[in-house]
């Protein structure tokens, strides 16, 4: 550590050390307009009107209010986007009049889902969103802009949880406003302690520390990406997941409801050098502005998160917490992997594998095996743990992981009174899915954007992650499309061009209609080379926009050169779980995109080669040709 961090450290520590555990009188004001002006939670008067667990059995009544007025907005959006779309023998007209004379009941939940993979998902799954946004007017030219103002809603975790976060956070703004803002934010490099410098971010923690509540690197990640993609001063510290709600565009239904999923880790998980290992069934915990906690469990309030529960009640009656809720720990706990990281790289390897690779360099198409590289770089994970032992002396084992007071913690029971919370993506949820495909929220069409490597030796995607969804979306009794694994997914090219899984009632886990469409979306080459270092995060303007452009060219396939048709297949899937309960049927032209773009049930379980695409829409240009013009 630097001689300032030091002396940080010793400061930091004598502060700790004189901590007191008592907590202050509570402050008596209006909750509805608290904005934080530290990391630090607060504590105020409990309300007397909170519900503070609710039971797993159907949608939070605000989410439901929320959903109705939102379905008004979709409604007038999927009537421009449909017009726009032209579809053959498609009355869009009727269909409109009867979602409306159904009083908006029949609207049909389209959704969107954003998987794990550092900066390379966040910005690849950010490309996702624009190509998808009307007010881009080269989306609407190329008939796909409007399906974003149709989304009920925005899921992600890990990296996707950048774009999930800071959209919202900034009142939804477009990409190519909010990546201005993003590109000019500080860097945090100063060995000063400005904002956003390390200094800084342990000063926040210490804050937080100070108040009674427990700290982990989580914290740090989400601080430290704070800078980056929170709106606001010191790296939107004023920002929390529950305020969201209140902006003017949520508010007014203009946005999606975004969502955010995390995994639970248990005493009984795997544990190696000391550190736990959730289970591929691990607890999936969800988080929305209205409420946070998992469809077995139940759920509290986001905005009283914080406030220590037993058996679901306070357990100081009269004082209770704010601001826990931070959009930056939100962000921290959905990119929670350091216990992985820090086991993939003291076995070099081999432990603690998930499809979250690294690829040294901008050697993104030389042949080196992931299992071989570095997860995290060992100087940035070593520096971050002897932050936390010189300063708070605190251990890997204790900082690993989020840690959360726990809303169902039981002194009765033996129900432990800390949540420890991970990134998603280690227990085999990569794509964040769980939470849109549960059944009181009837998603009718979900679009999963997968950017997290799993395909050696390059960097591309296998079809794993949204696999590993079906597998338990089936043990758990769950609707979601039959997945084929990645064999299959590979020697069908369902990785390189967008597939529809699901079109076929018989062909989901209920076989039935309750099962959403899910559109596979690989991140693969079409005009970049895209399969770049998922911990790289410096872009200069120009490499930014070749990333959101070849996403554009995945979701538009390539302005339609690739497929003329695309666009209006694209339209028939997003209306077809609505059609039967208004009575209309598939049209031929539907009829004809779904054969080609859906799964037909069939398997290919032959090995795979390697896969190691070209661009299809410059042929013949190869890697190294590509990387020595904008790239470098």
């Amino acid at each position: 550590m630097s001689s300032t961090t030091m002396k940080l450290s010793m400061v930091l520590v004598v502060a700790v050390g004189l901590m007191s555990n008592t907590i202050e009188a509570a402050a008596t004001f209006c909750p509805s307009t608290y904005q934080p002006t530290s990391y630090a939670p607060i504590s105020v008067e409990c309300p007397t009107d909170v519900q503070w667990i609710r039971p797993p059995t159907r949608l939070n009544p605000k989410e439901a209010e929320w959903v109705r007025g939102r379905k008004r907005v979709v409604a007038d959006a999927l009537d421009t986007y449909l017009e726009r779309l032209c579809l053959e023998d498609f009355d869009n007209s009727r269909y409109i009049r009867a979602l409306r004379r159904s009083d908006y009941a029949h609207v049909p939940t389209l959704g969107l889902a954003i998987s794990g993979g550092g900066y390379r998902s966040g910005y690849t799954g950010t490309g996702a969103i624009r190509a998808l946004d009307s007010r881009l007017e080269a989306a609407n030219e190329q008939r796909v802009g409007g399906l974003l103002q149709s989304l009920t809603y925005l899921s992600g975790l890990s990296g996707g949880s950048w774009p999930v976060v800071s959209l919202p956070s900034h009142n939804f703004p477009t990409v190519d406003e909010i990546v201005q803002i993003w590109l000019s934010q500080p860097d945090g490099s100063s060995n000063s302690s400005s904002p956003g410098s390390p200094e800084s971010i342990f000063e926040d923690i210490a804050a937080k520390l100070k108040a009674g509540f427990n700290v982990s690197a989580s914290d740090y990640l989400g601080r430290n990406s704070a800078y980056e993609f929170l709106s606001g001063p010191h790296g939107g510290v004023n920002n929390t997941w529950s305020g969201i709600a209140r902006l003017s565009n949520f508010v007014k239904h203009q946005m999606p409801l975004p969502i955010l999923q995390a995994s639970e880790l248990t005493d009984d998980d795997k544990e190696y050098f000391g550190l736990k290992v959730p289970y591929y069934n691990a607890t999936s915990y969800e988080m929305t502005p209205f409420e946070i906690g998992s469809w077995t469990k139940g759920f509290t309030p986001t905005e009283w998160m914080g406030t220590r529960l037993d058996d679901g009640v306070p357990v100081n009656g009269s004082i209770c917490t704010l601001g826990f809720d931070s959009s930056s720990l939100m962000m921290g706990t959905a990119t929670s992997a350091v216990n992985f990281w820090i086991i993939e790289n003291d076995s070099n390897g081999v432990l603690a594998p998930f499809p979250k690779r690294s690829i040294n360099g901008h050697k993104r198409s030389t042949p080196l095996s992931l299992r071989d590289l570095s997860l995290f770089p060992n100087a940035t994970l070593n520096g971050l743990l002897e932050g936390f032992k010189s300063i708070f002396g605190l251990s890997a084992a204790q900082v690993d992981h989020a840690i959360w007071p726990n809303p169902f913690a039981s002194s009765s029971s033996g129900i432990p009174r800390d949540l420890s919370l991970v990134d998603s993506s280690e227990a085999g949820q990569v794509v964040p899915l769980w939470s849109q495909i549960q059944p009181v929220r009837a998603s009718s069409f979900i679009i999963a954007w997968d950017d997290n490597p799993d395909a050696e030796p390059y960097a591309w995607l296998n079809g794993t992650s949204i696999h590993n969804t079906y597998l338990a979306a089936k043990a758990s009794g769950l609707p979601f499309p039959i997945v084929p694994p990645p064999r299959t997914m590979l020697n069908k090219n369902f990785t390189l061009r967008p597939t529809f899984f699901g079109c076929n009632a018989n062909l989901t886990t209920t076989g039935t209609t309750q099962s959403p469409i899910v559109l596979y979306m690989a991140n693969a080459p079409y005009s970049a080379y895209t399969n770049y270092t998922w911990t790289q995060s410096i872009f200069s303007n120009a490499q930014m926009y070749e990333i959101f452009d070849n996403s554009f060219n995945a979701f538009t396939q390539g302005n339609g050169t690739l497929d003329h048709e695309w666009p209006a297949c694209l339209g028939c899937a997003v209306v077809e779980r609505s059609l039967e309960k208004l009575g209309m049927r598939r049209t031929k032209q539907c009829e004809r995109c779904f054969k080609k773009h859906c799964w037909d049930g069939t398997y290919d379980e032959r090995e795979p080669g390697i896969l190691d695409p070209g661009l299809p829409l410059a042929p013949g240009l190869s890697f190294a040709e590509w990387n020595a013009t904008i790239w470098n």
